[in-house]
């Protein structure tokens, strides 16, 4: 049973000139026990936007976020159950405050789920021992550990609430290559021992290949493909999935560079009609232009929000996706 369900949210934006930002458009999403989704996508795809939706940060334009089957709506205040489903922040060094120390803020969130003040140190304790840091560390402030460091401090101030599903905004950013092997080592290793869910969102996706169960790959609001990380990263179905996936450096191949991902987002106060992706998809034909896809099978557990998917699946003689006319 999903601990977290997103269905067919939509969240949009007042933008200037009295034009509206789709910053969200129907994305439904589960996320079930002990299991760590990526969310995946170039900037400005959505990501962090549908992340506040989850969490109730924002009310959603429309559409239904439930946890633990009870509906989560944007309010001040939230119930103790609630709090069992936290945010990271992308921002370390602005989500702590500079002025307190770690102990007290990571003590903050058990006073809204009735914890006996007399233990708070020991949770305080337990959560910074769950990172890798130690209870002397809850005596400092946030400017005396290094970035890696702060952002063990903001995942265990998540963890001090004992969670069922934390969200992390771009957890990997701006941590050197050792730092984001710890932390992706972390979460595994938490997920594990724990039984802690985490929807992960990132634009590294060659690393959250290696920590996902599953893969939901977001352009301009919406899910273009989602399914199992490992089916997803060896044989993605989805032309901007595959864009992505090409533009990803390999270790050890010399002389062979990655291949960028042509042509520029679209506005998003105009969305183009049909498939958002067709602008710059060289595989586009006449339904591209004019028809949004749903998300249509493409395996077990697997679907993508591209209109290639129906001719593969014999609806169309046509098969070979080069021999289909290419946008101009």
């Amino acid at each position: 049973m999903a601990i977290l369900e997103l269905e067919d949210v939509h969240l949009d934006y007042a933008g200037s000139h009295g034009k509206t930002v789709a910053a969200v458009r129907g994305v439904s999403l589960s996320v079930e026990s002990s299991q760590i989704i990526a969310l995946v996508g170039e900037s400005g795809c959505g990501k962090s936007s549908l992340a506040r939706c989850a969490v109730g940060l924002v009310a959603t334009t429309s559409g239904a976020v439930r946890f633990r089957g009870e509906p989560i709506g944007h309010k001040r205040r939230r119930t103790p159950d609630e709090v069992r489903l936290q945010l990271v922040f992308q921002n370390p060094y602005s989500s702590l405050n500079p002025r307190r120390r770690v102990g007290r803020q990571l003590a903050d969130g058990l006073k809204h789920i009735a914890v006996p003040k007399g233990e708070w140190p020991g949770r305080v304790t337990a959560a910074l021992e769950h990172v890798g840091l130690s209870a002397a560390d809850a005596r400092s402030y946030p400017h005396q550990f290094s970035g890696g460091q702060r952002q063990r401090i903001a995942l265990a101030r998540a963890l001090a609430t004992s969670p069922e599903v934390v969200v992390l905004d771009e957890p990997f950013a701006s941590l050197d290559a050792s730092a984001q092997a710890r932390l992706a080592n972390l979460l595994m290793r938490l997920r594990s021992e724990l039984g802690t869910s985490f929807v992960v969102i990132s634009h590294d996706l060659s690393l959250v290949m290696h920590i996902a169960d599953i893969v939901a790959v977001m352009y301009m609001g919406r899910v273009a493909e989602i399914g199992p990380a490992e089916q997803i990263h060896d044989n993605p179905v989805h032309p901007y999935t595959k864009a992505l996936i090409a533009a990803v450096p390999i270790a050890g191949q010399i002389g062979k560079l990655p291949v960028g991902l042509g042509g520029e987002v679209p506005d998003p106060t105009n969305v183009p009609p049909g498939c958002s992706f067709h602008p710059r998809c060289r595989f586009a034909f006449d339904k591209c232009r004019s028809d949004d896809p749903p998300l249509i099978s493409a395996g077990e557990s697997r679907q993508a929000a591209c209109w290639l998917m129906e001719l593969d699946h014999g609806k169309d003689s046509r098969t070979d996706h080069d021999t289909i006319e290419v946008a101009p």
